[in-house]
């Protein structure tokens, strides 16, 4: 009796092996139900005319732009986004080989398609969203919205402001005034010699290195000169200093900005050089609206996204909204209605027959004026109402340090009072917890279990692309289960 399975027929004549019966054999080996096949499905139903016409008729022949997307797609889908491990794939997993066709693609062609690409993928990412619409998997009229900090291609260390970087430029000039120095004296030494000296190739390229830097760093003082910057970073102009959620450490980077259906689908996806969410409502809901093509009803997000600007915007569009303002919590917990917050502005009662407040101890203040400023960051749209018997009142050290009470009101604090309460219903509790395990997870999964916690490339338009690749990677994956489901 026979220790060993039999090997197989088709396994003694590898001399043979030729790359169409190698696919025939891959191809029985990957289970159907795999998500390189969907992949494959997906990519060949999409539109890449535009693609296409870059390439020549002159030439050597390249590879299919399909076959490179589906390299992609699946390997940002799996957690494999280098060039060079795509590259290797390509030789040793059957899943590559499968897509690429048995061709193998250097890691630089990879790169370079990836890079030159990117408004390509961009249009895939909505021909996918579509996808999902038409087969019914999505329902885009309640959205989630959230948006996750993503580090640069860049070092912190290289981030400077114009003093940092005049310094910098001074201490590079010197060291290449030191270098020229001693390479007068090496040629000296060679023509004594009449012969080379190791060193000098080591000079030729401390010195070359230390001209490029140079270069940089005086375009990056133009730039800032030009766009007013008070800081810059050398390797990536576009990344800003953030600091991530839980985290001390203040790097560059880009907010990464997602809007997802009730299903988990992601359509929308962009990244800001923006570190506030605040000013982000507004062009997440409208990119999911041009995205989908289908109205926004519904939208649900976090206290970064509260304030009287999204909160008016919201009621403009007629759009449901879901989203508590920075003090919310405070309120929620009754916080306010402690005795150390008596004098807070919420504890004074509204009168609307003669348009005062009435403060905890019974006195009036009266409306003043209305005060409107506007900067780049923010919006003074206030009215002032000022109290008038506040000079005899005993409690007035613990109210204010004037000597009378101003109350500064937003005319829109309507709306944000208005939000409040509906958050504080049943209805509103339950949807806004739902957002916690409806978005935030596919951060967690980009972020930890794949292991995107940095992007590969630099400058916010190509950053956006890579992005839009990442949530590529999970809505395949996401549409796989969801016809798992179906089936």
């Amino acid at each position: 009796m026979s220790k060993f399975k039999a090997l197989h027929e088709f396994q003694k004549p590898l001399q043979c092996l030729t790359p169409e019966s190698f696919l025939d054999y891959v191809n029985g080996v990957i289970p159907q139900d795999h998500l390189c096949r969907l992949v494959k499905e997906i990519v060949w139903t999409l539109d890449t005319v535009s693609v296409e016409e870059k390439y020549s008729f002159l030439g050597q022949r390249t590879y299919h732009p399909k076959l490179l997307l589906s390299l992609l797609f699946y390997g940002y889908a799996t957690g494999t986004r280098s060039s060079r491990k795509l590259e290797e794939k390509c030789l040793s997993d059957h899943n590559y080989i499968f897509l690429m066709r048995c061709y193998k693609p250097d890691h630089r062609t990879i790169s370079d398609f990836r890079k030159n690409s990117l408004k390509e993928i961009e249009s895939c990412f909505v021909e996918i969203v579509r996808i999902f619409q038409k087969l019914g998997f999505t329902n885009v009229g309640k959205i989630y919205i959230d948006g996750t900090k993503i580090k640069g291609s860049a070092s912190a260390k290289r981030t400077k402001d114009r003093e940092g970087f005049s310094n910098w430029l001074t201490k590079i000039e010197e060291e290449i005034s030191g270098l020229l120095e001693e390479a007068e004296a090496i040629d000296d030494e060679e023509d004594k010699r009449c012969k080379s000296v190791e060193s000098e190739e080591l000079l030729k390229k401390k010195l070359s290195k230390r001209t490029y830097l140079k270069s940089k760093i005086k375009a990056a003082l133009e730039v800032m000169e030009e766009e007013n910057l008070t800081k810059l970073n050398l390797t990536d102009h576009d990344a800003h200093h953030m600091k991530a959620g839980g985290s001390k450490d203040i790097r560059p980077g880009y907010n990464c900005q997602s809007s997802v259906t009730e299903d988990g689908v992601i359509i929308a996806a962009e990244a800001s050089t923006d570190p506030n969410d605040c000013n982000q409502l507004k062009p997440i809901i409208e990119k999911s609206r041009s995205n989908t093509q289908e109205a926004v009803k519904e939208a649900t997000a976090d206290s970064g996204y509260g304030n009287y600007t999204n909160y008016e915007y919201l009621e403009e569009e007629n759009i449901e909204g879901y989203v508590p303002d920075r003090f919310f919590h405070q309120y929620k917990t009754g916080e306010y209605e402690k005795e150390k917050n008596r004098y807070h502005y919420t504890n004074f009662k509204y009168d609307s027959s003669t348009e005062s407040y009435i403060c905890p101890e019974g006195k009036r203040l009266e409306y003043w004026k209305t005060r409107k400023n506007k900067s780049k960051t923010r919006q003074w749209n206030h009215k002032v109402y000022k109290g008038r018997g506040c000079a005899s009142c005993t409690k007035r050290a613990l109210c204010t340090k004037s000597k009378e009470r101003e109350l500064l009101i937003d005319i829109r604090e309507p709306l944000l009072q208005k939000m409040r309460k509906k958050l504080m219903t049943e209805e509103g509790k339950a949807k806004y917890y739902k957002r916690q395990y409806t978005i935030e997870p596919i951060f967690g999964h980009i972020k930890f279990n794949i292991g995107y916690r940095s992007f590969l490339l630099r400058g916010k338009e190509k950053v956006n692309g890579e992005f839009k690749l990442m949530s590529i990677g999970w809505n395949l994956k996401k549409l796989l289960q969801m016809k798992a489901k179906a089936a």
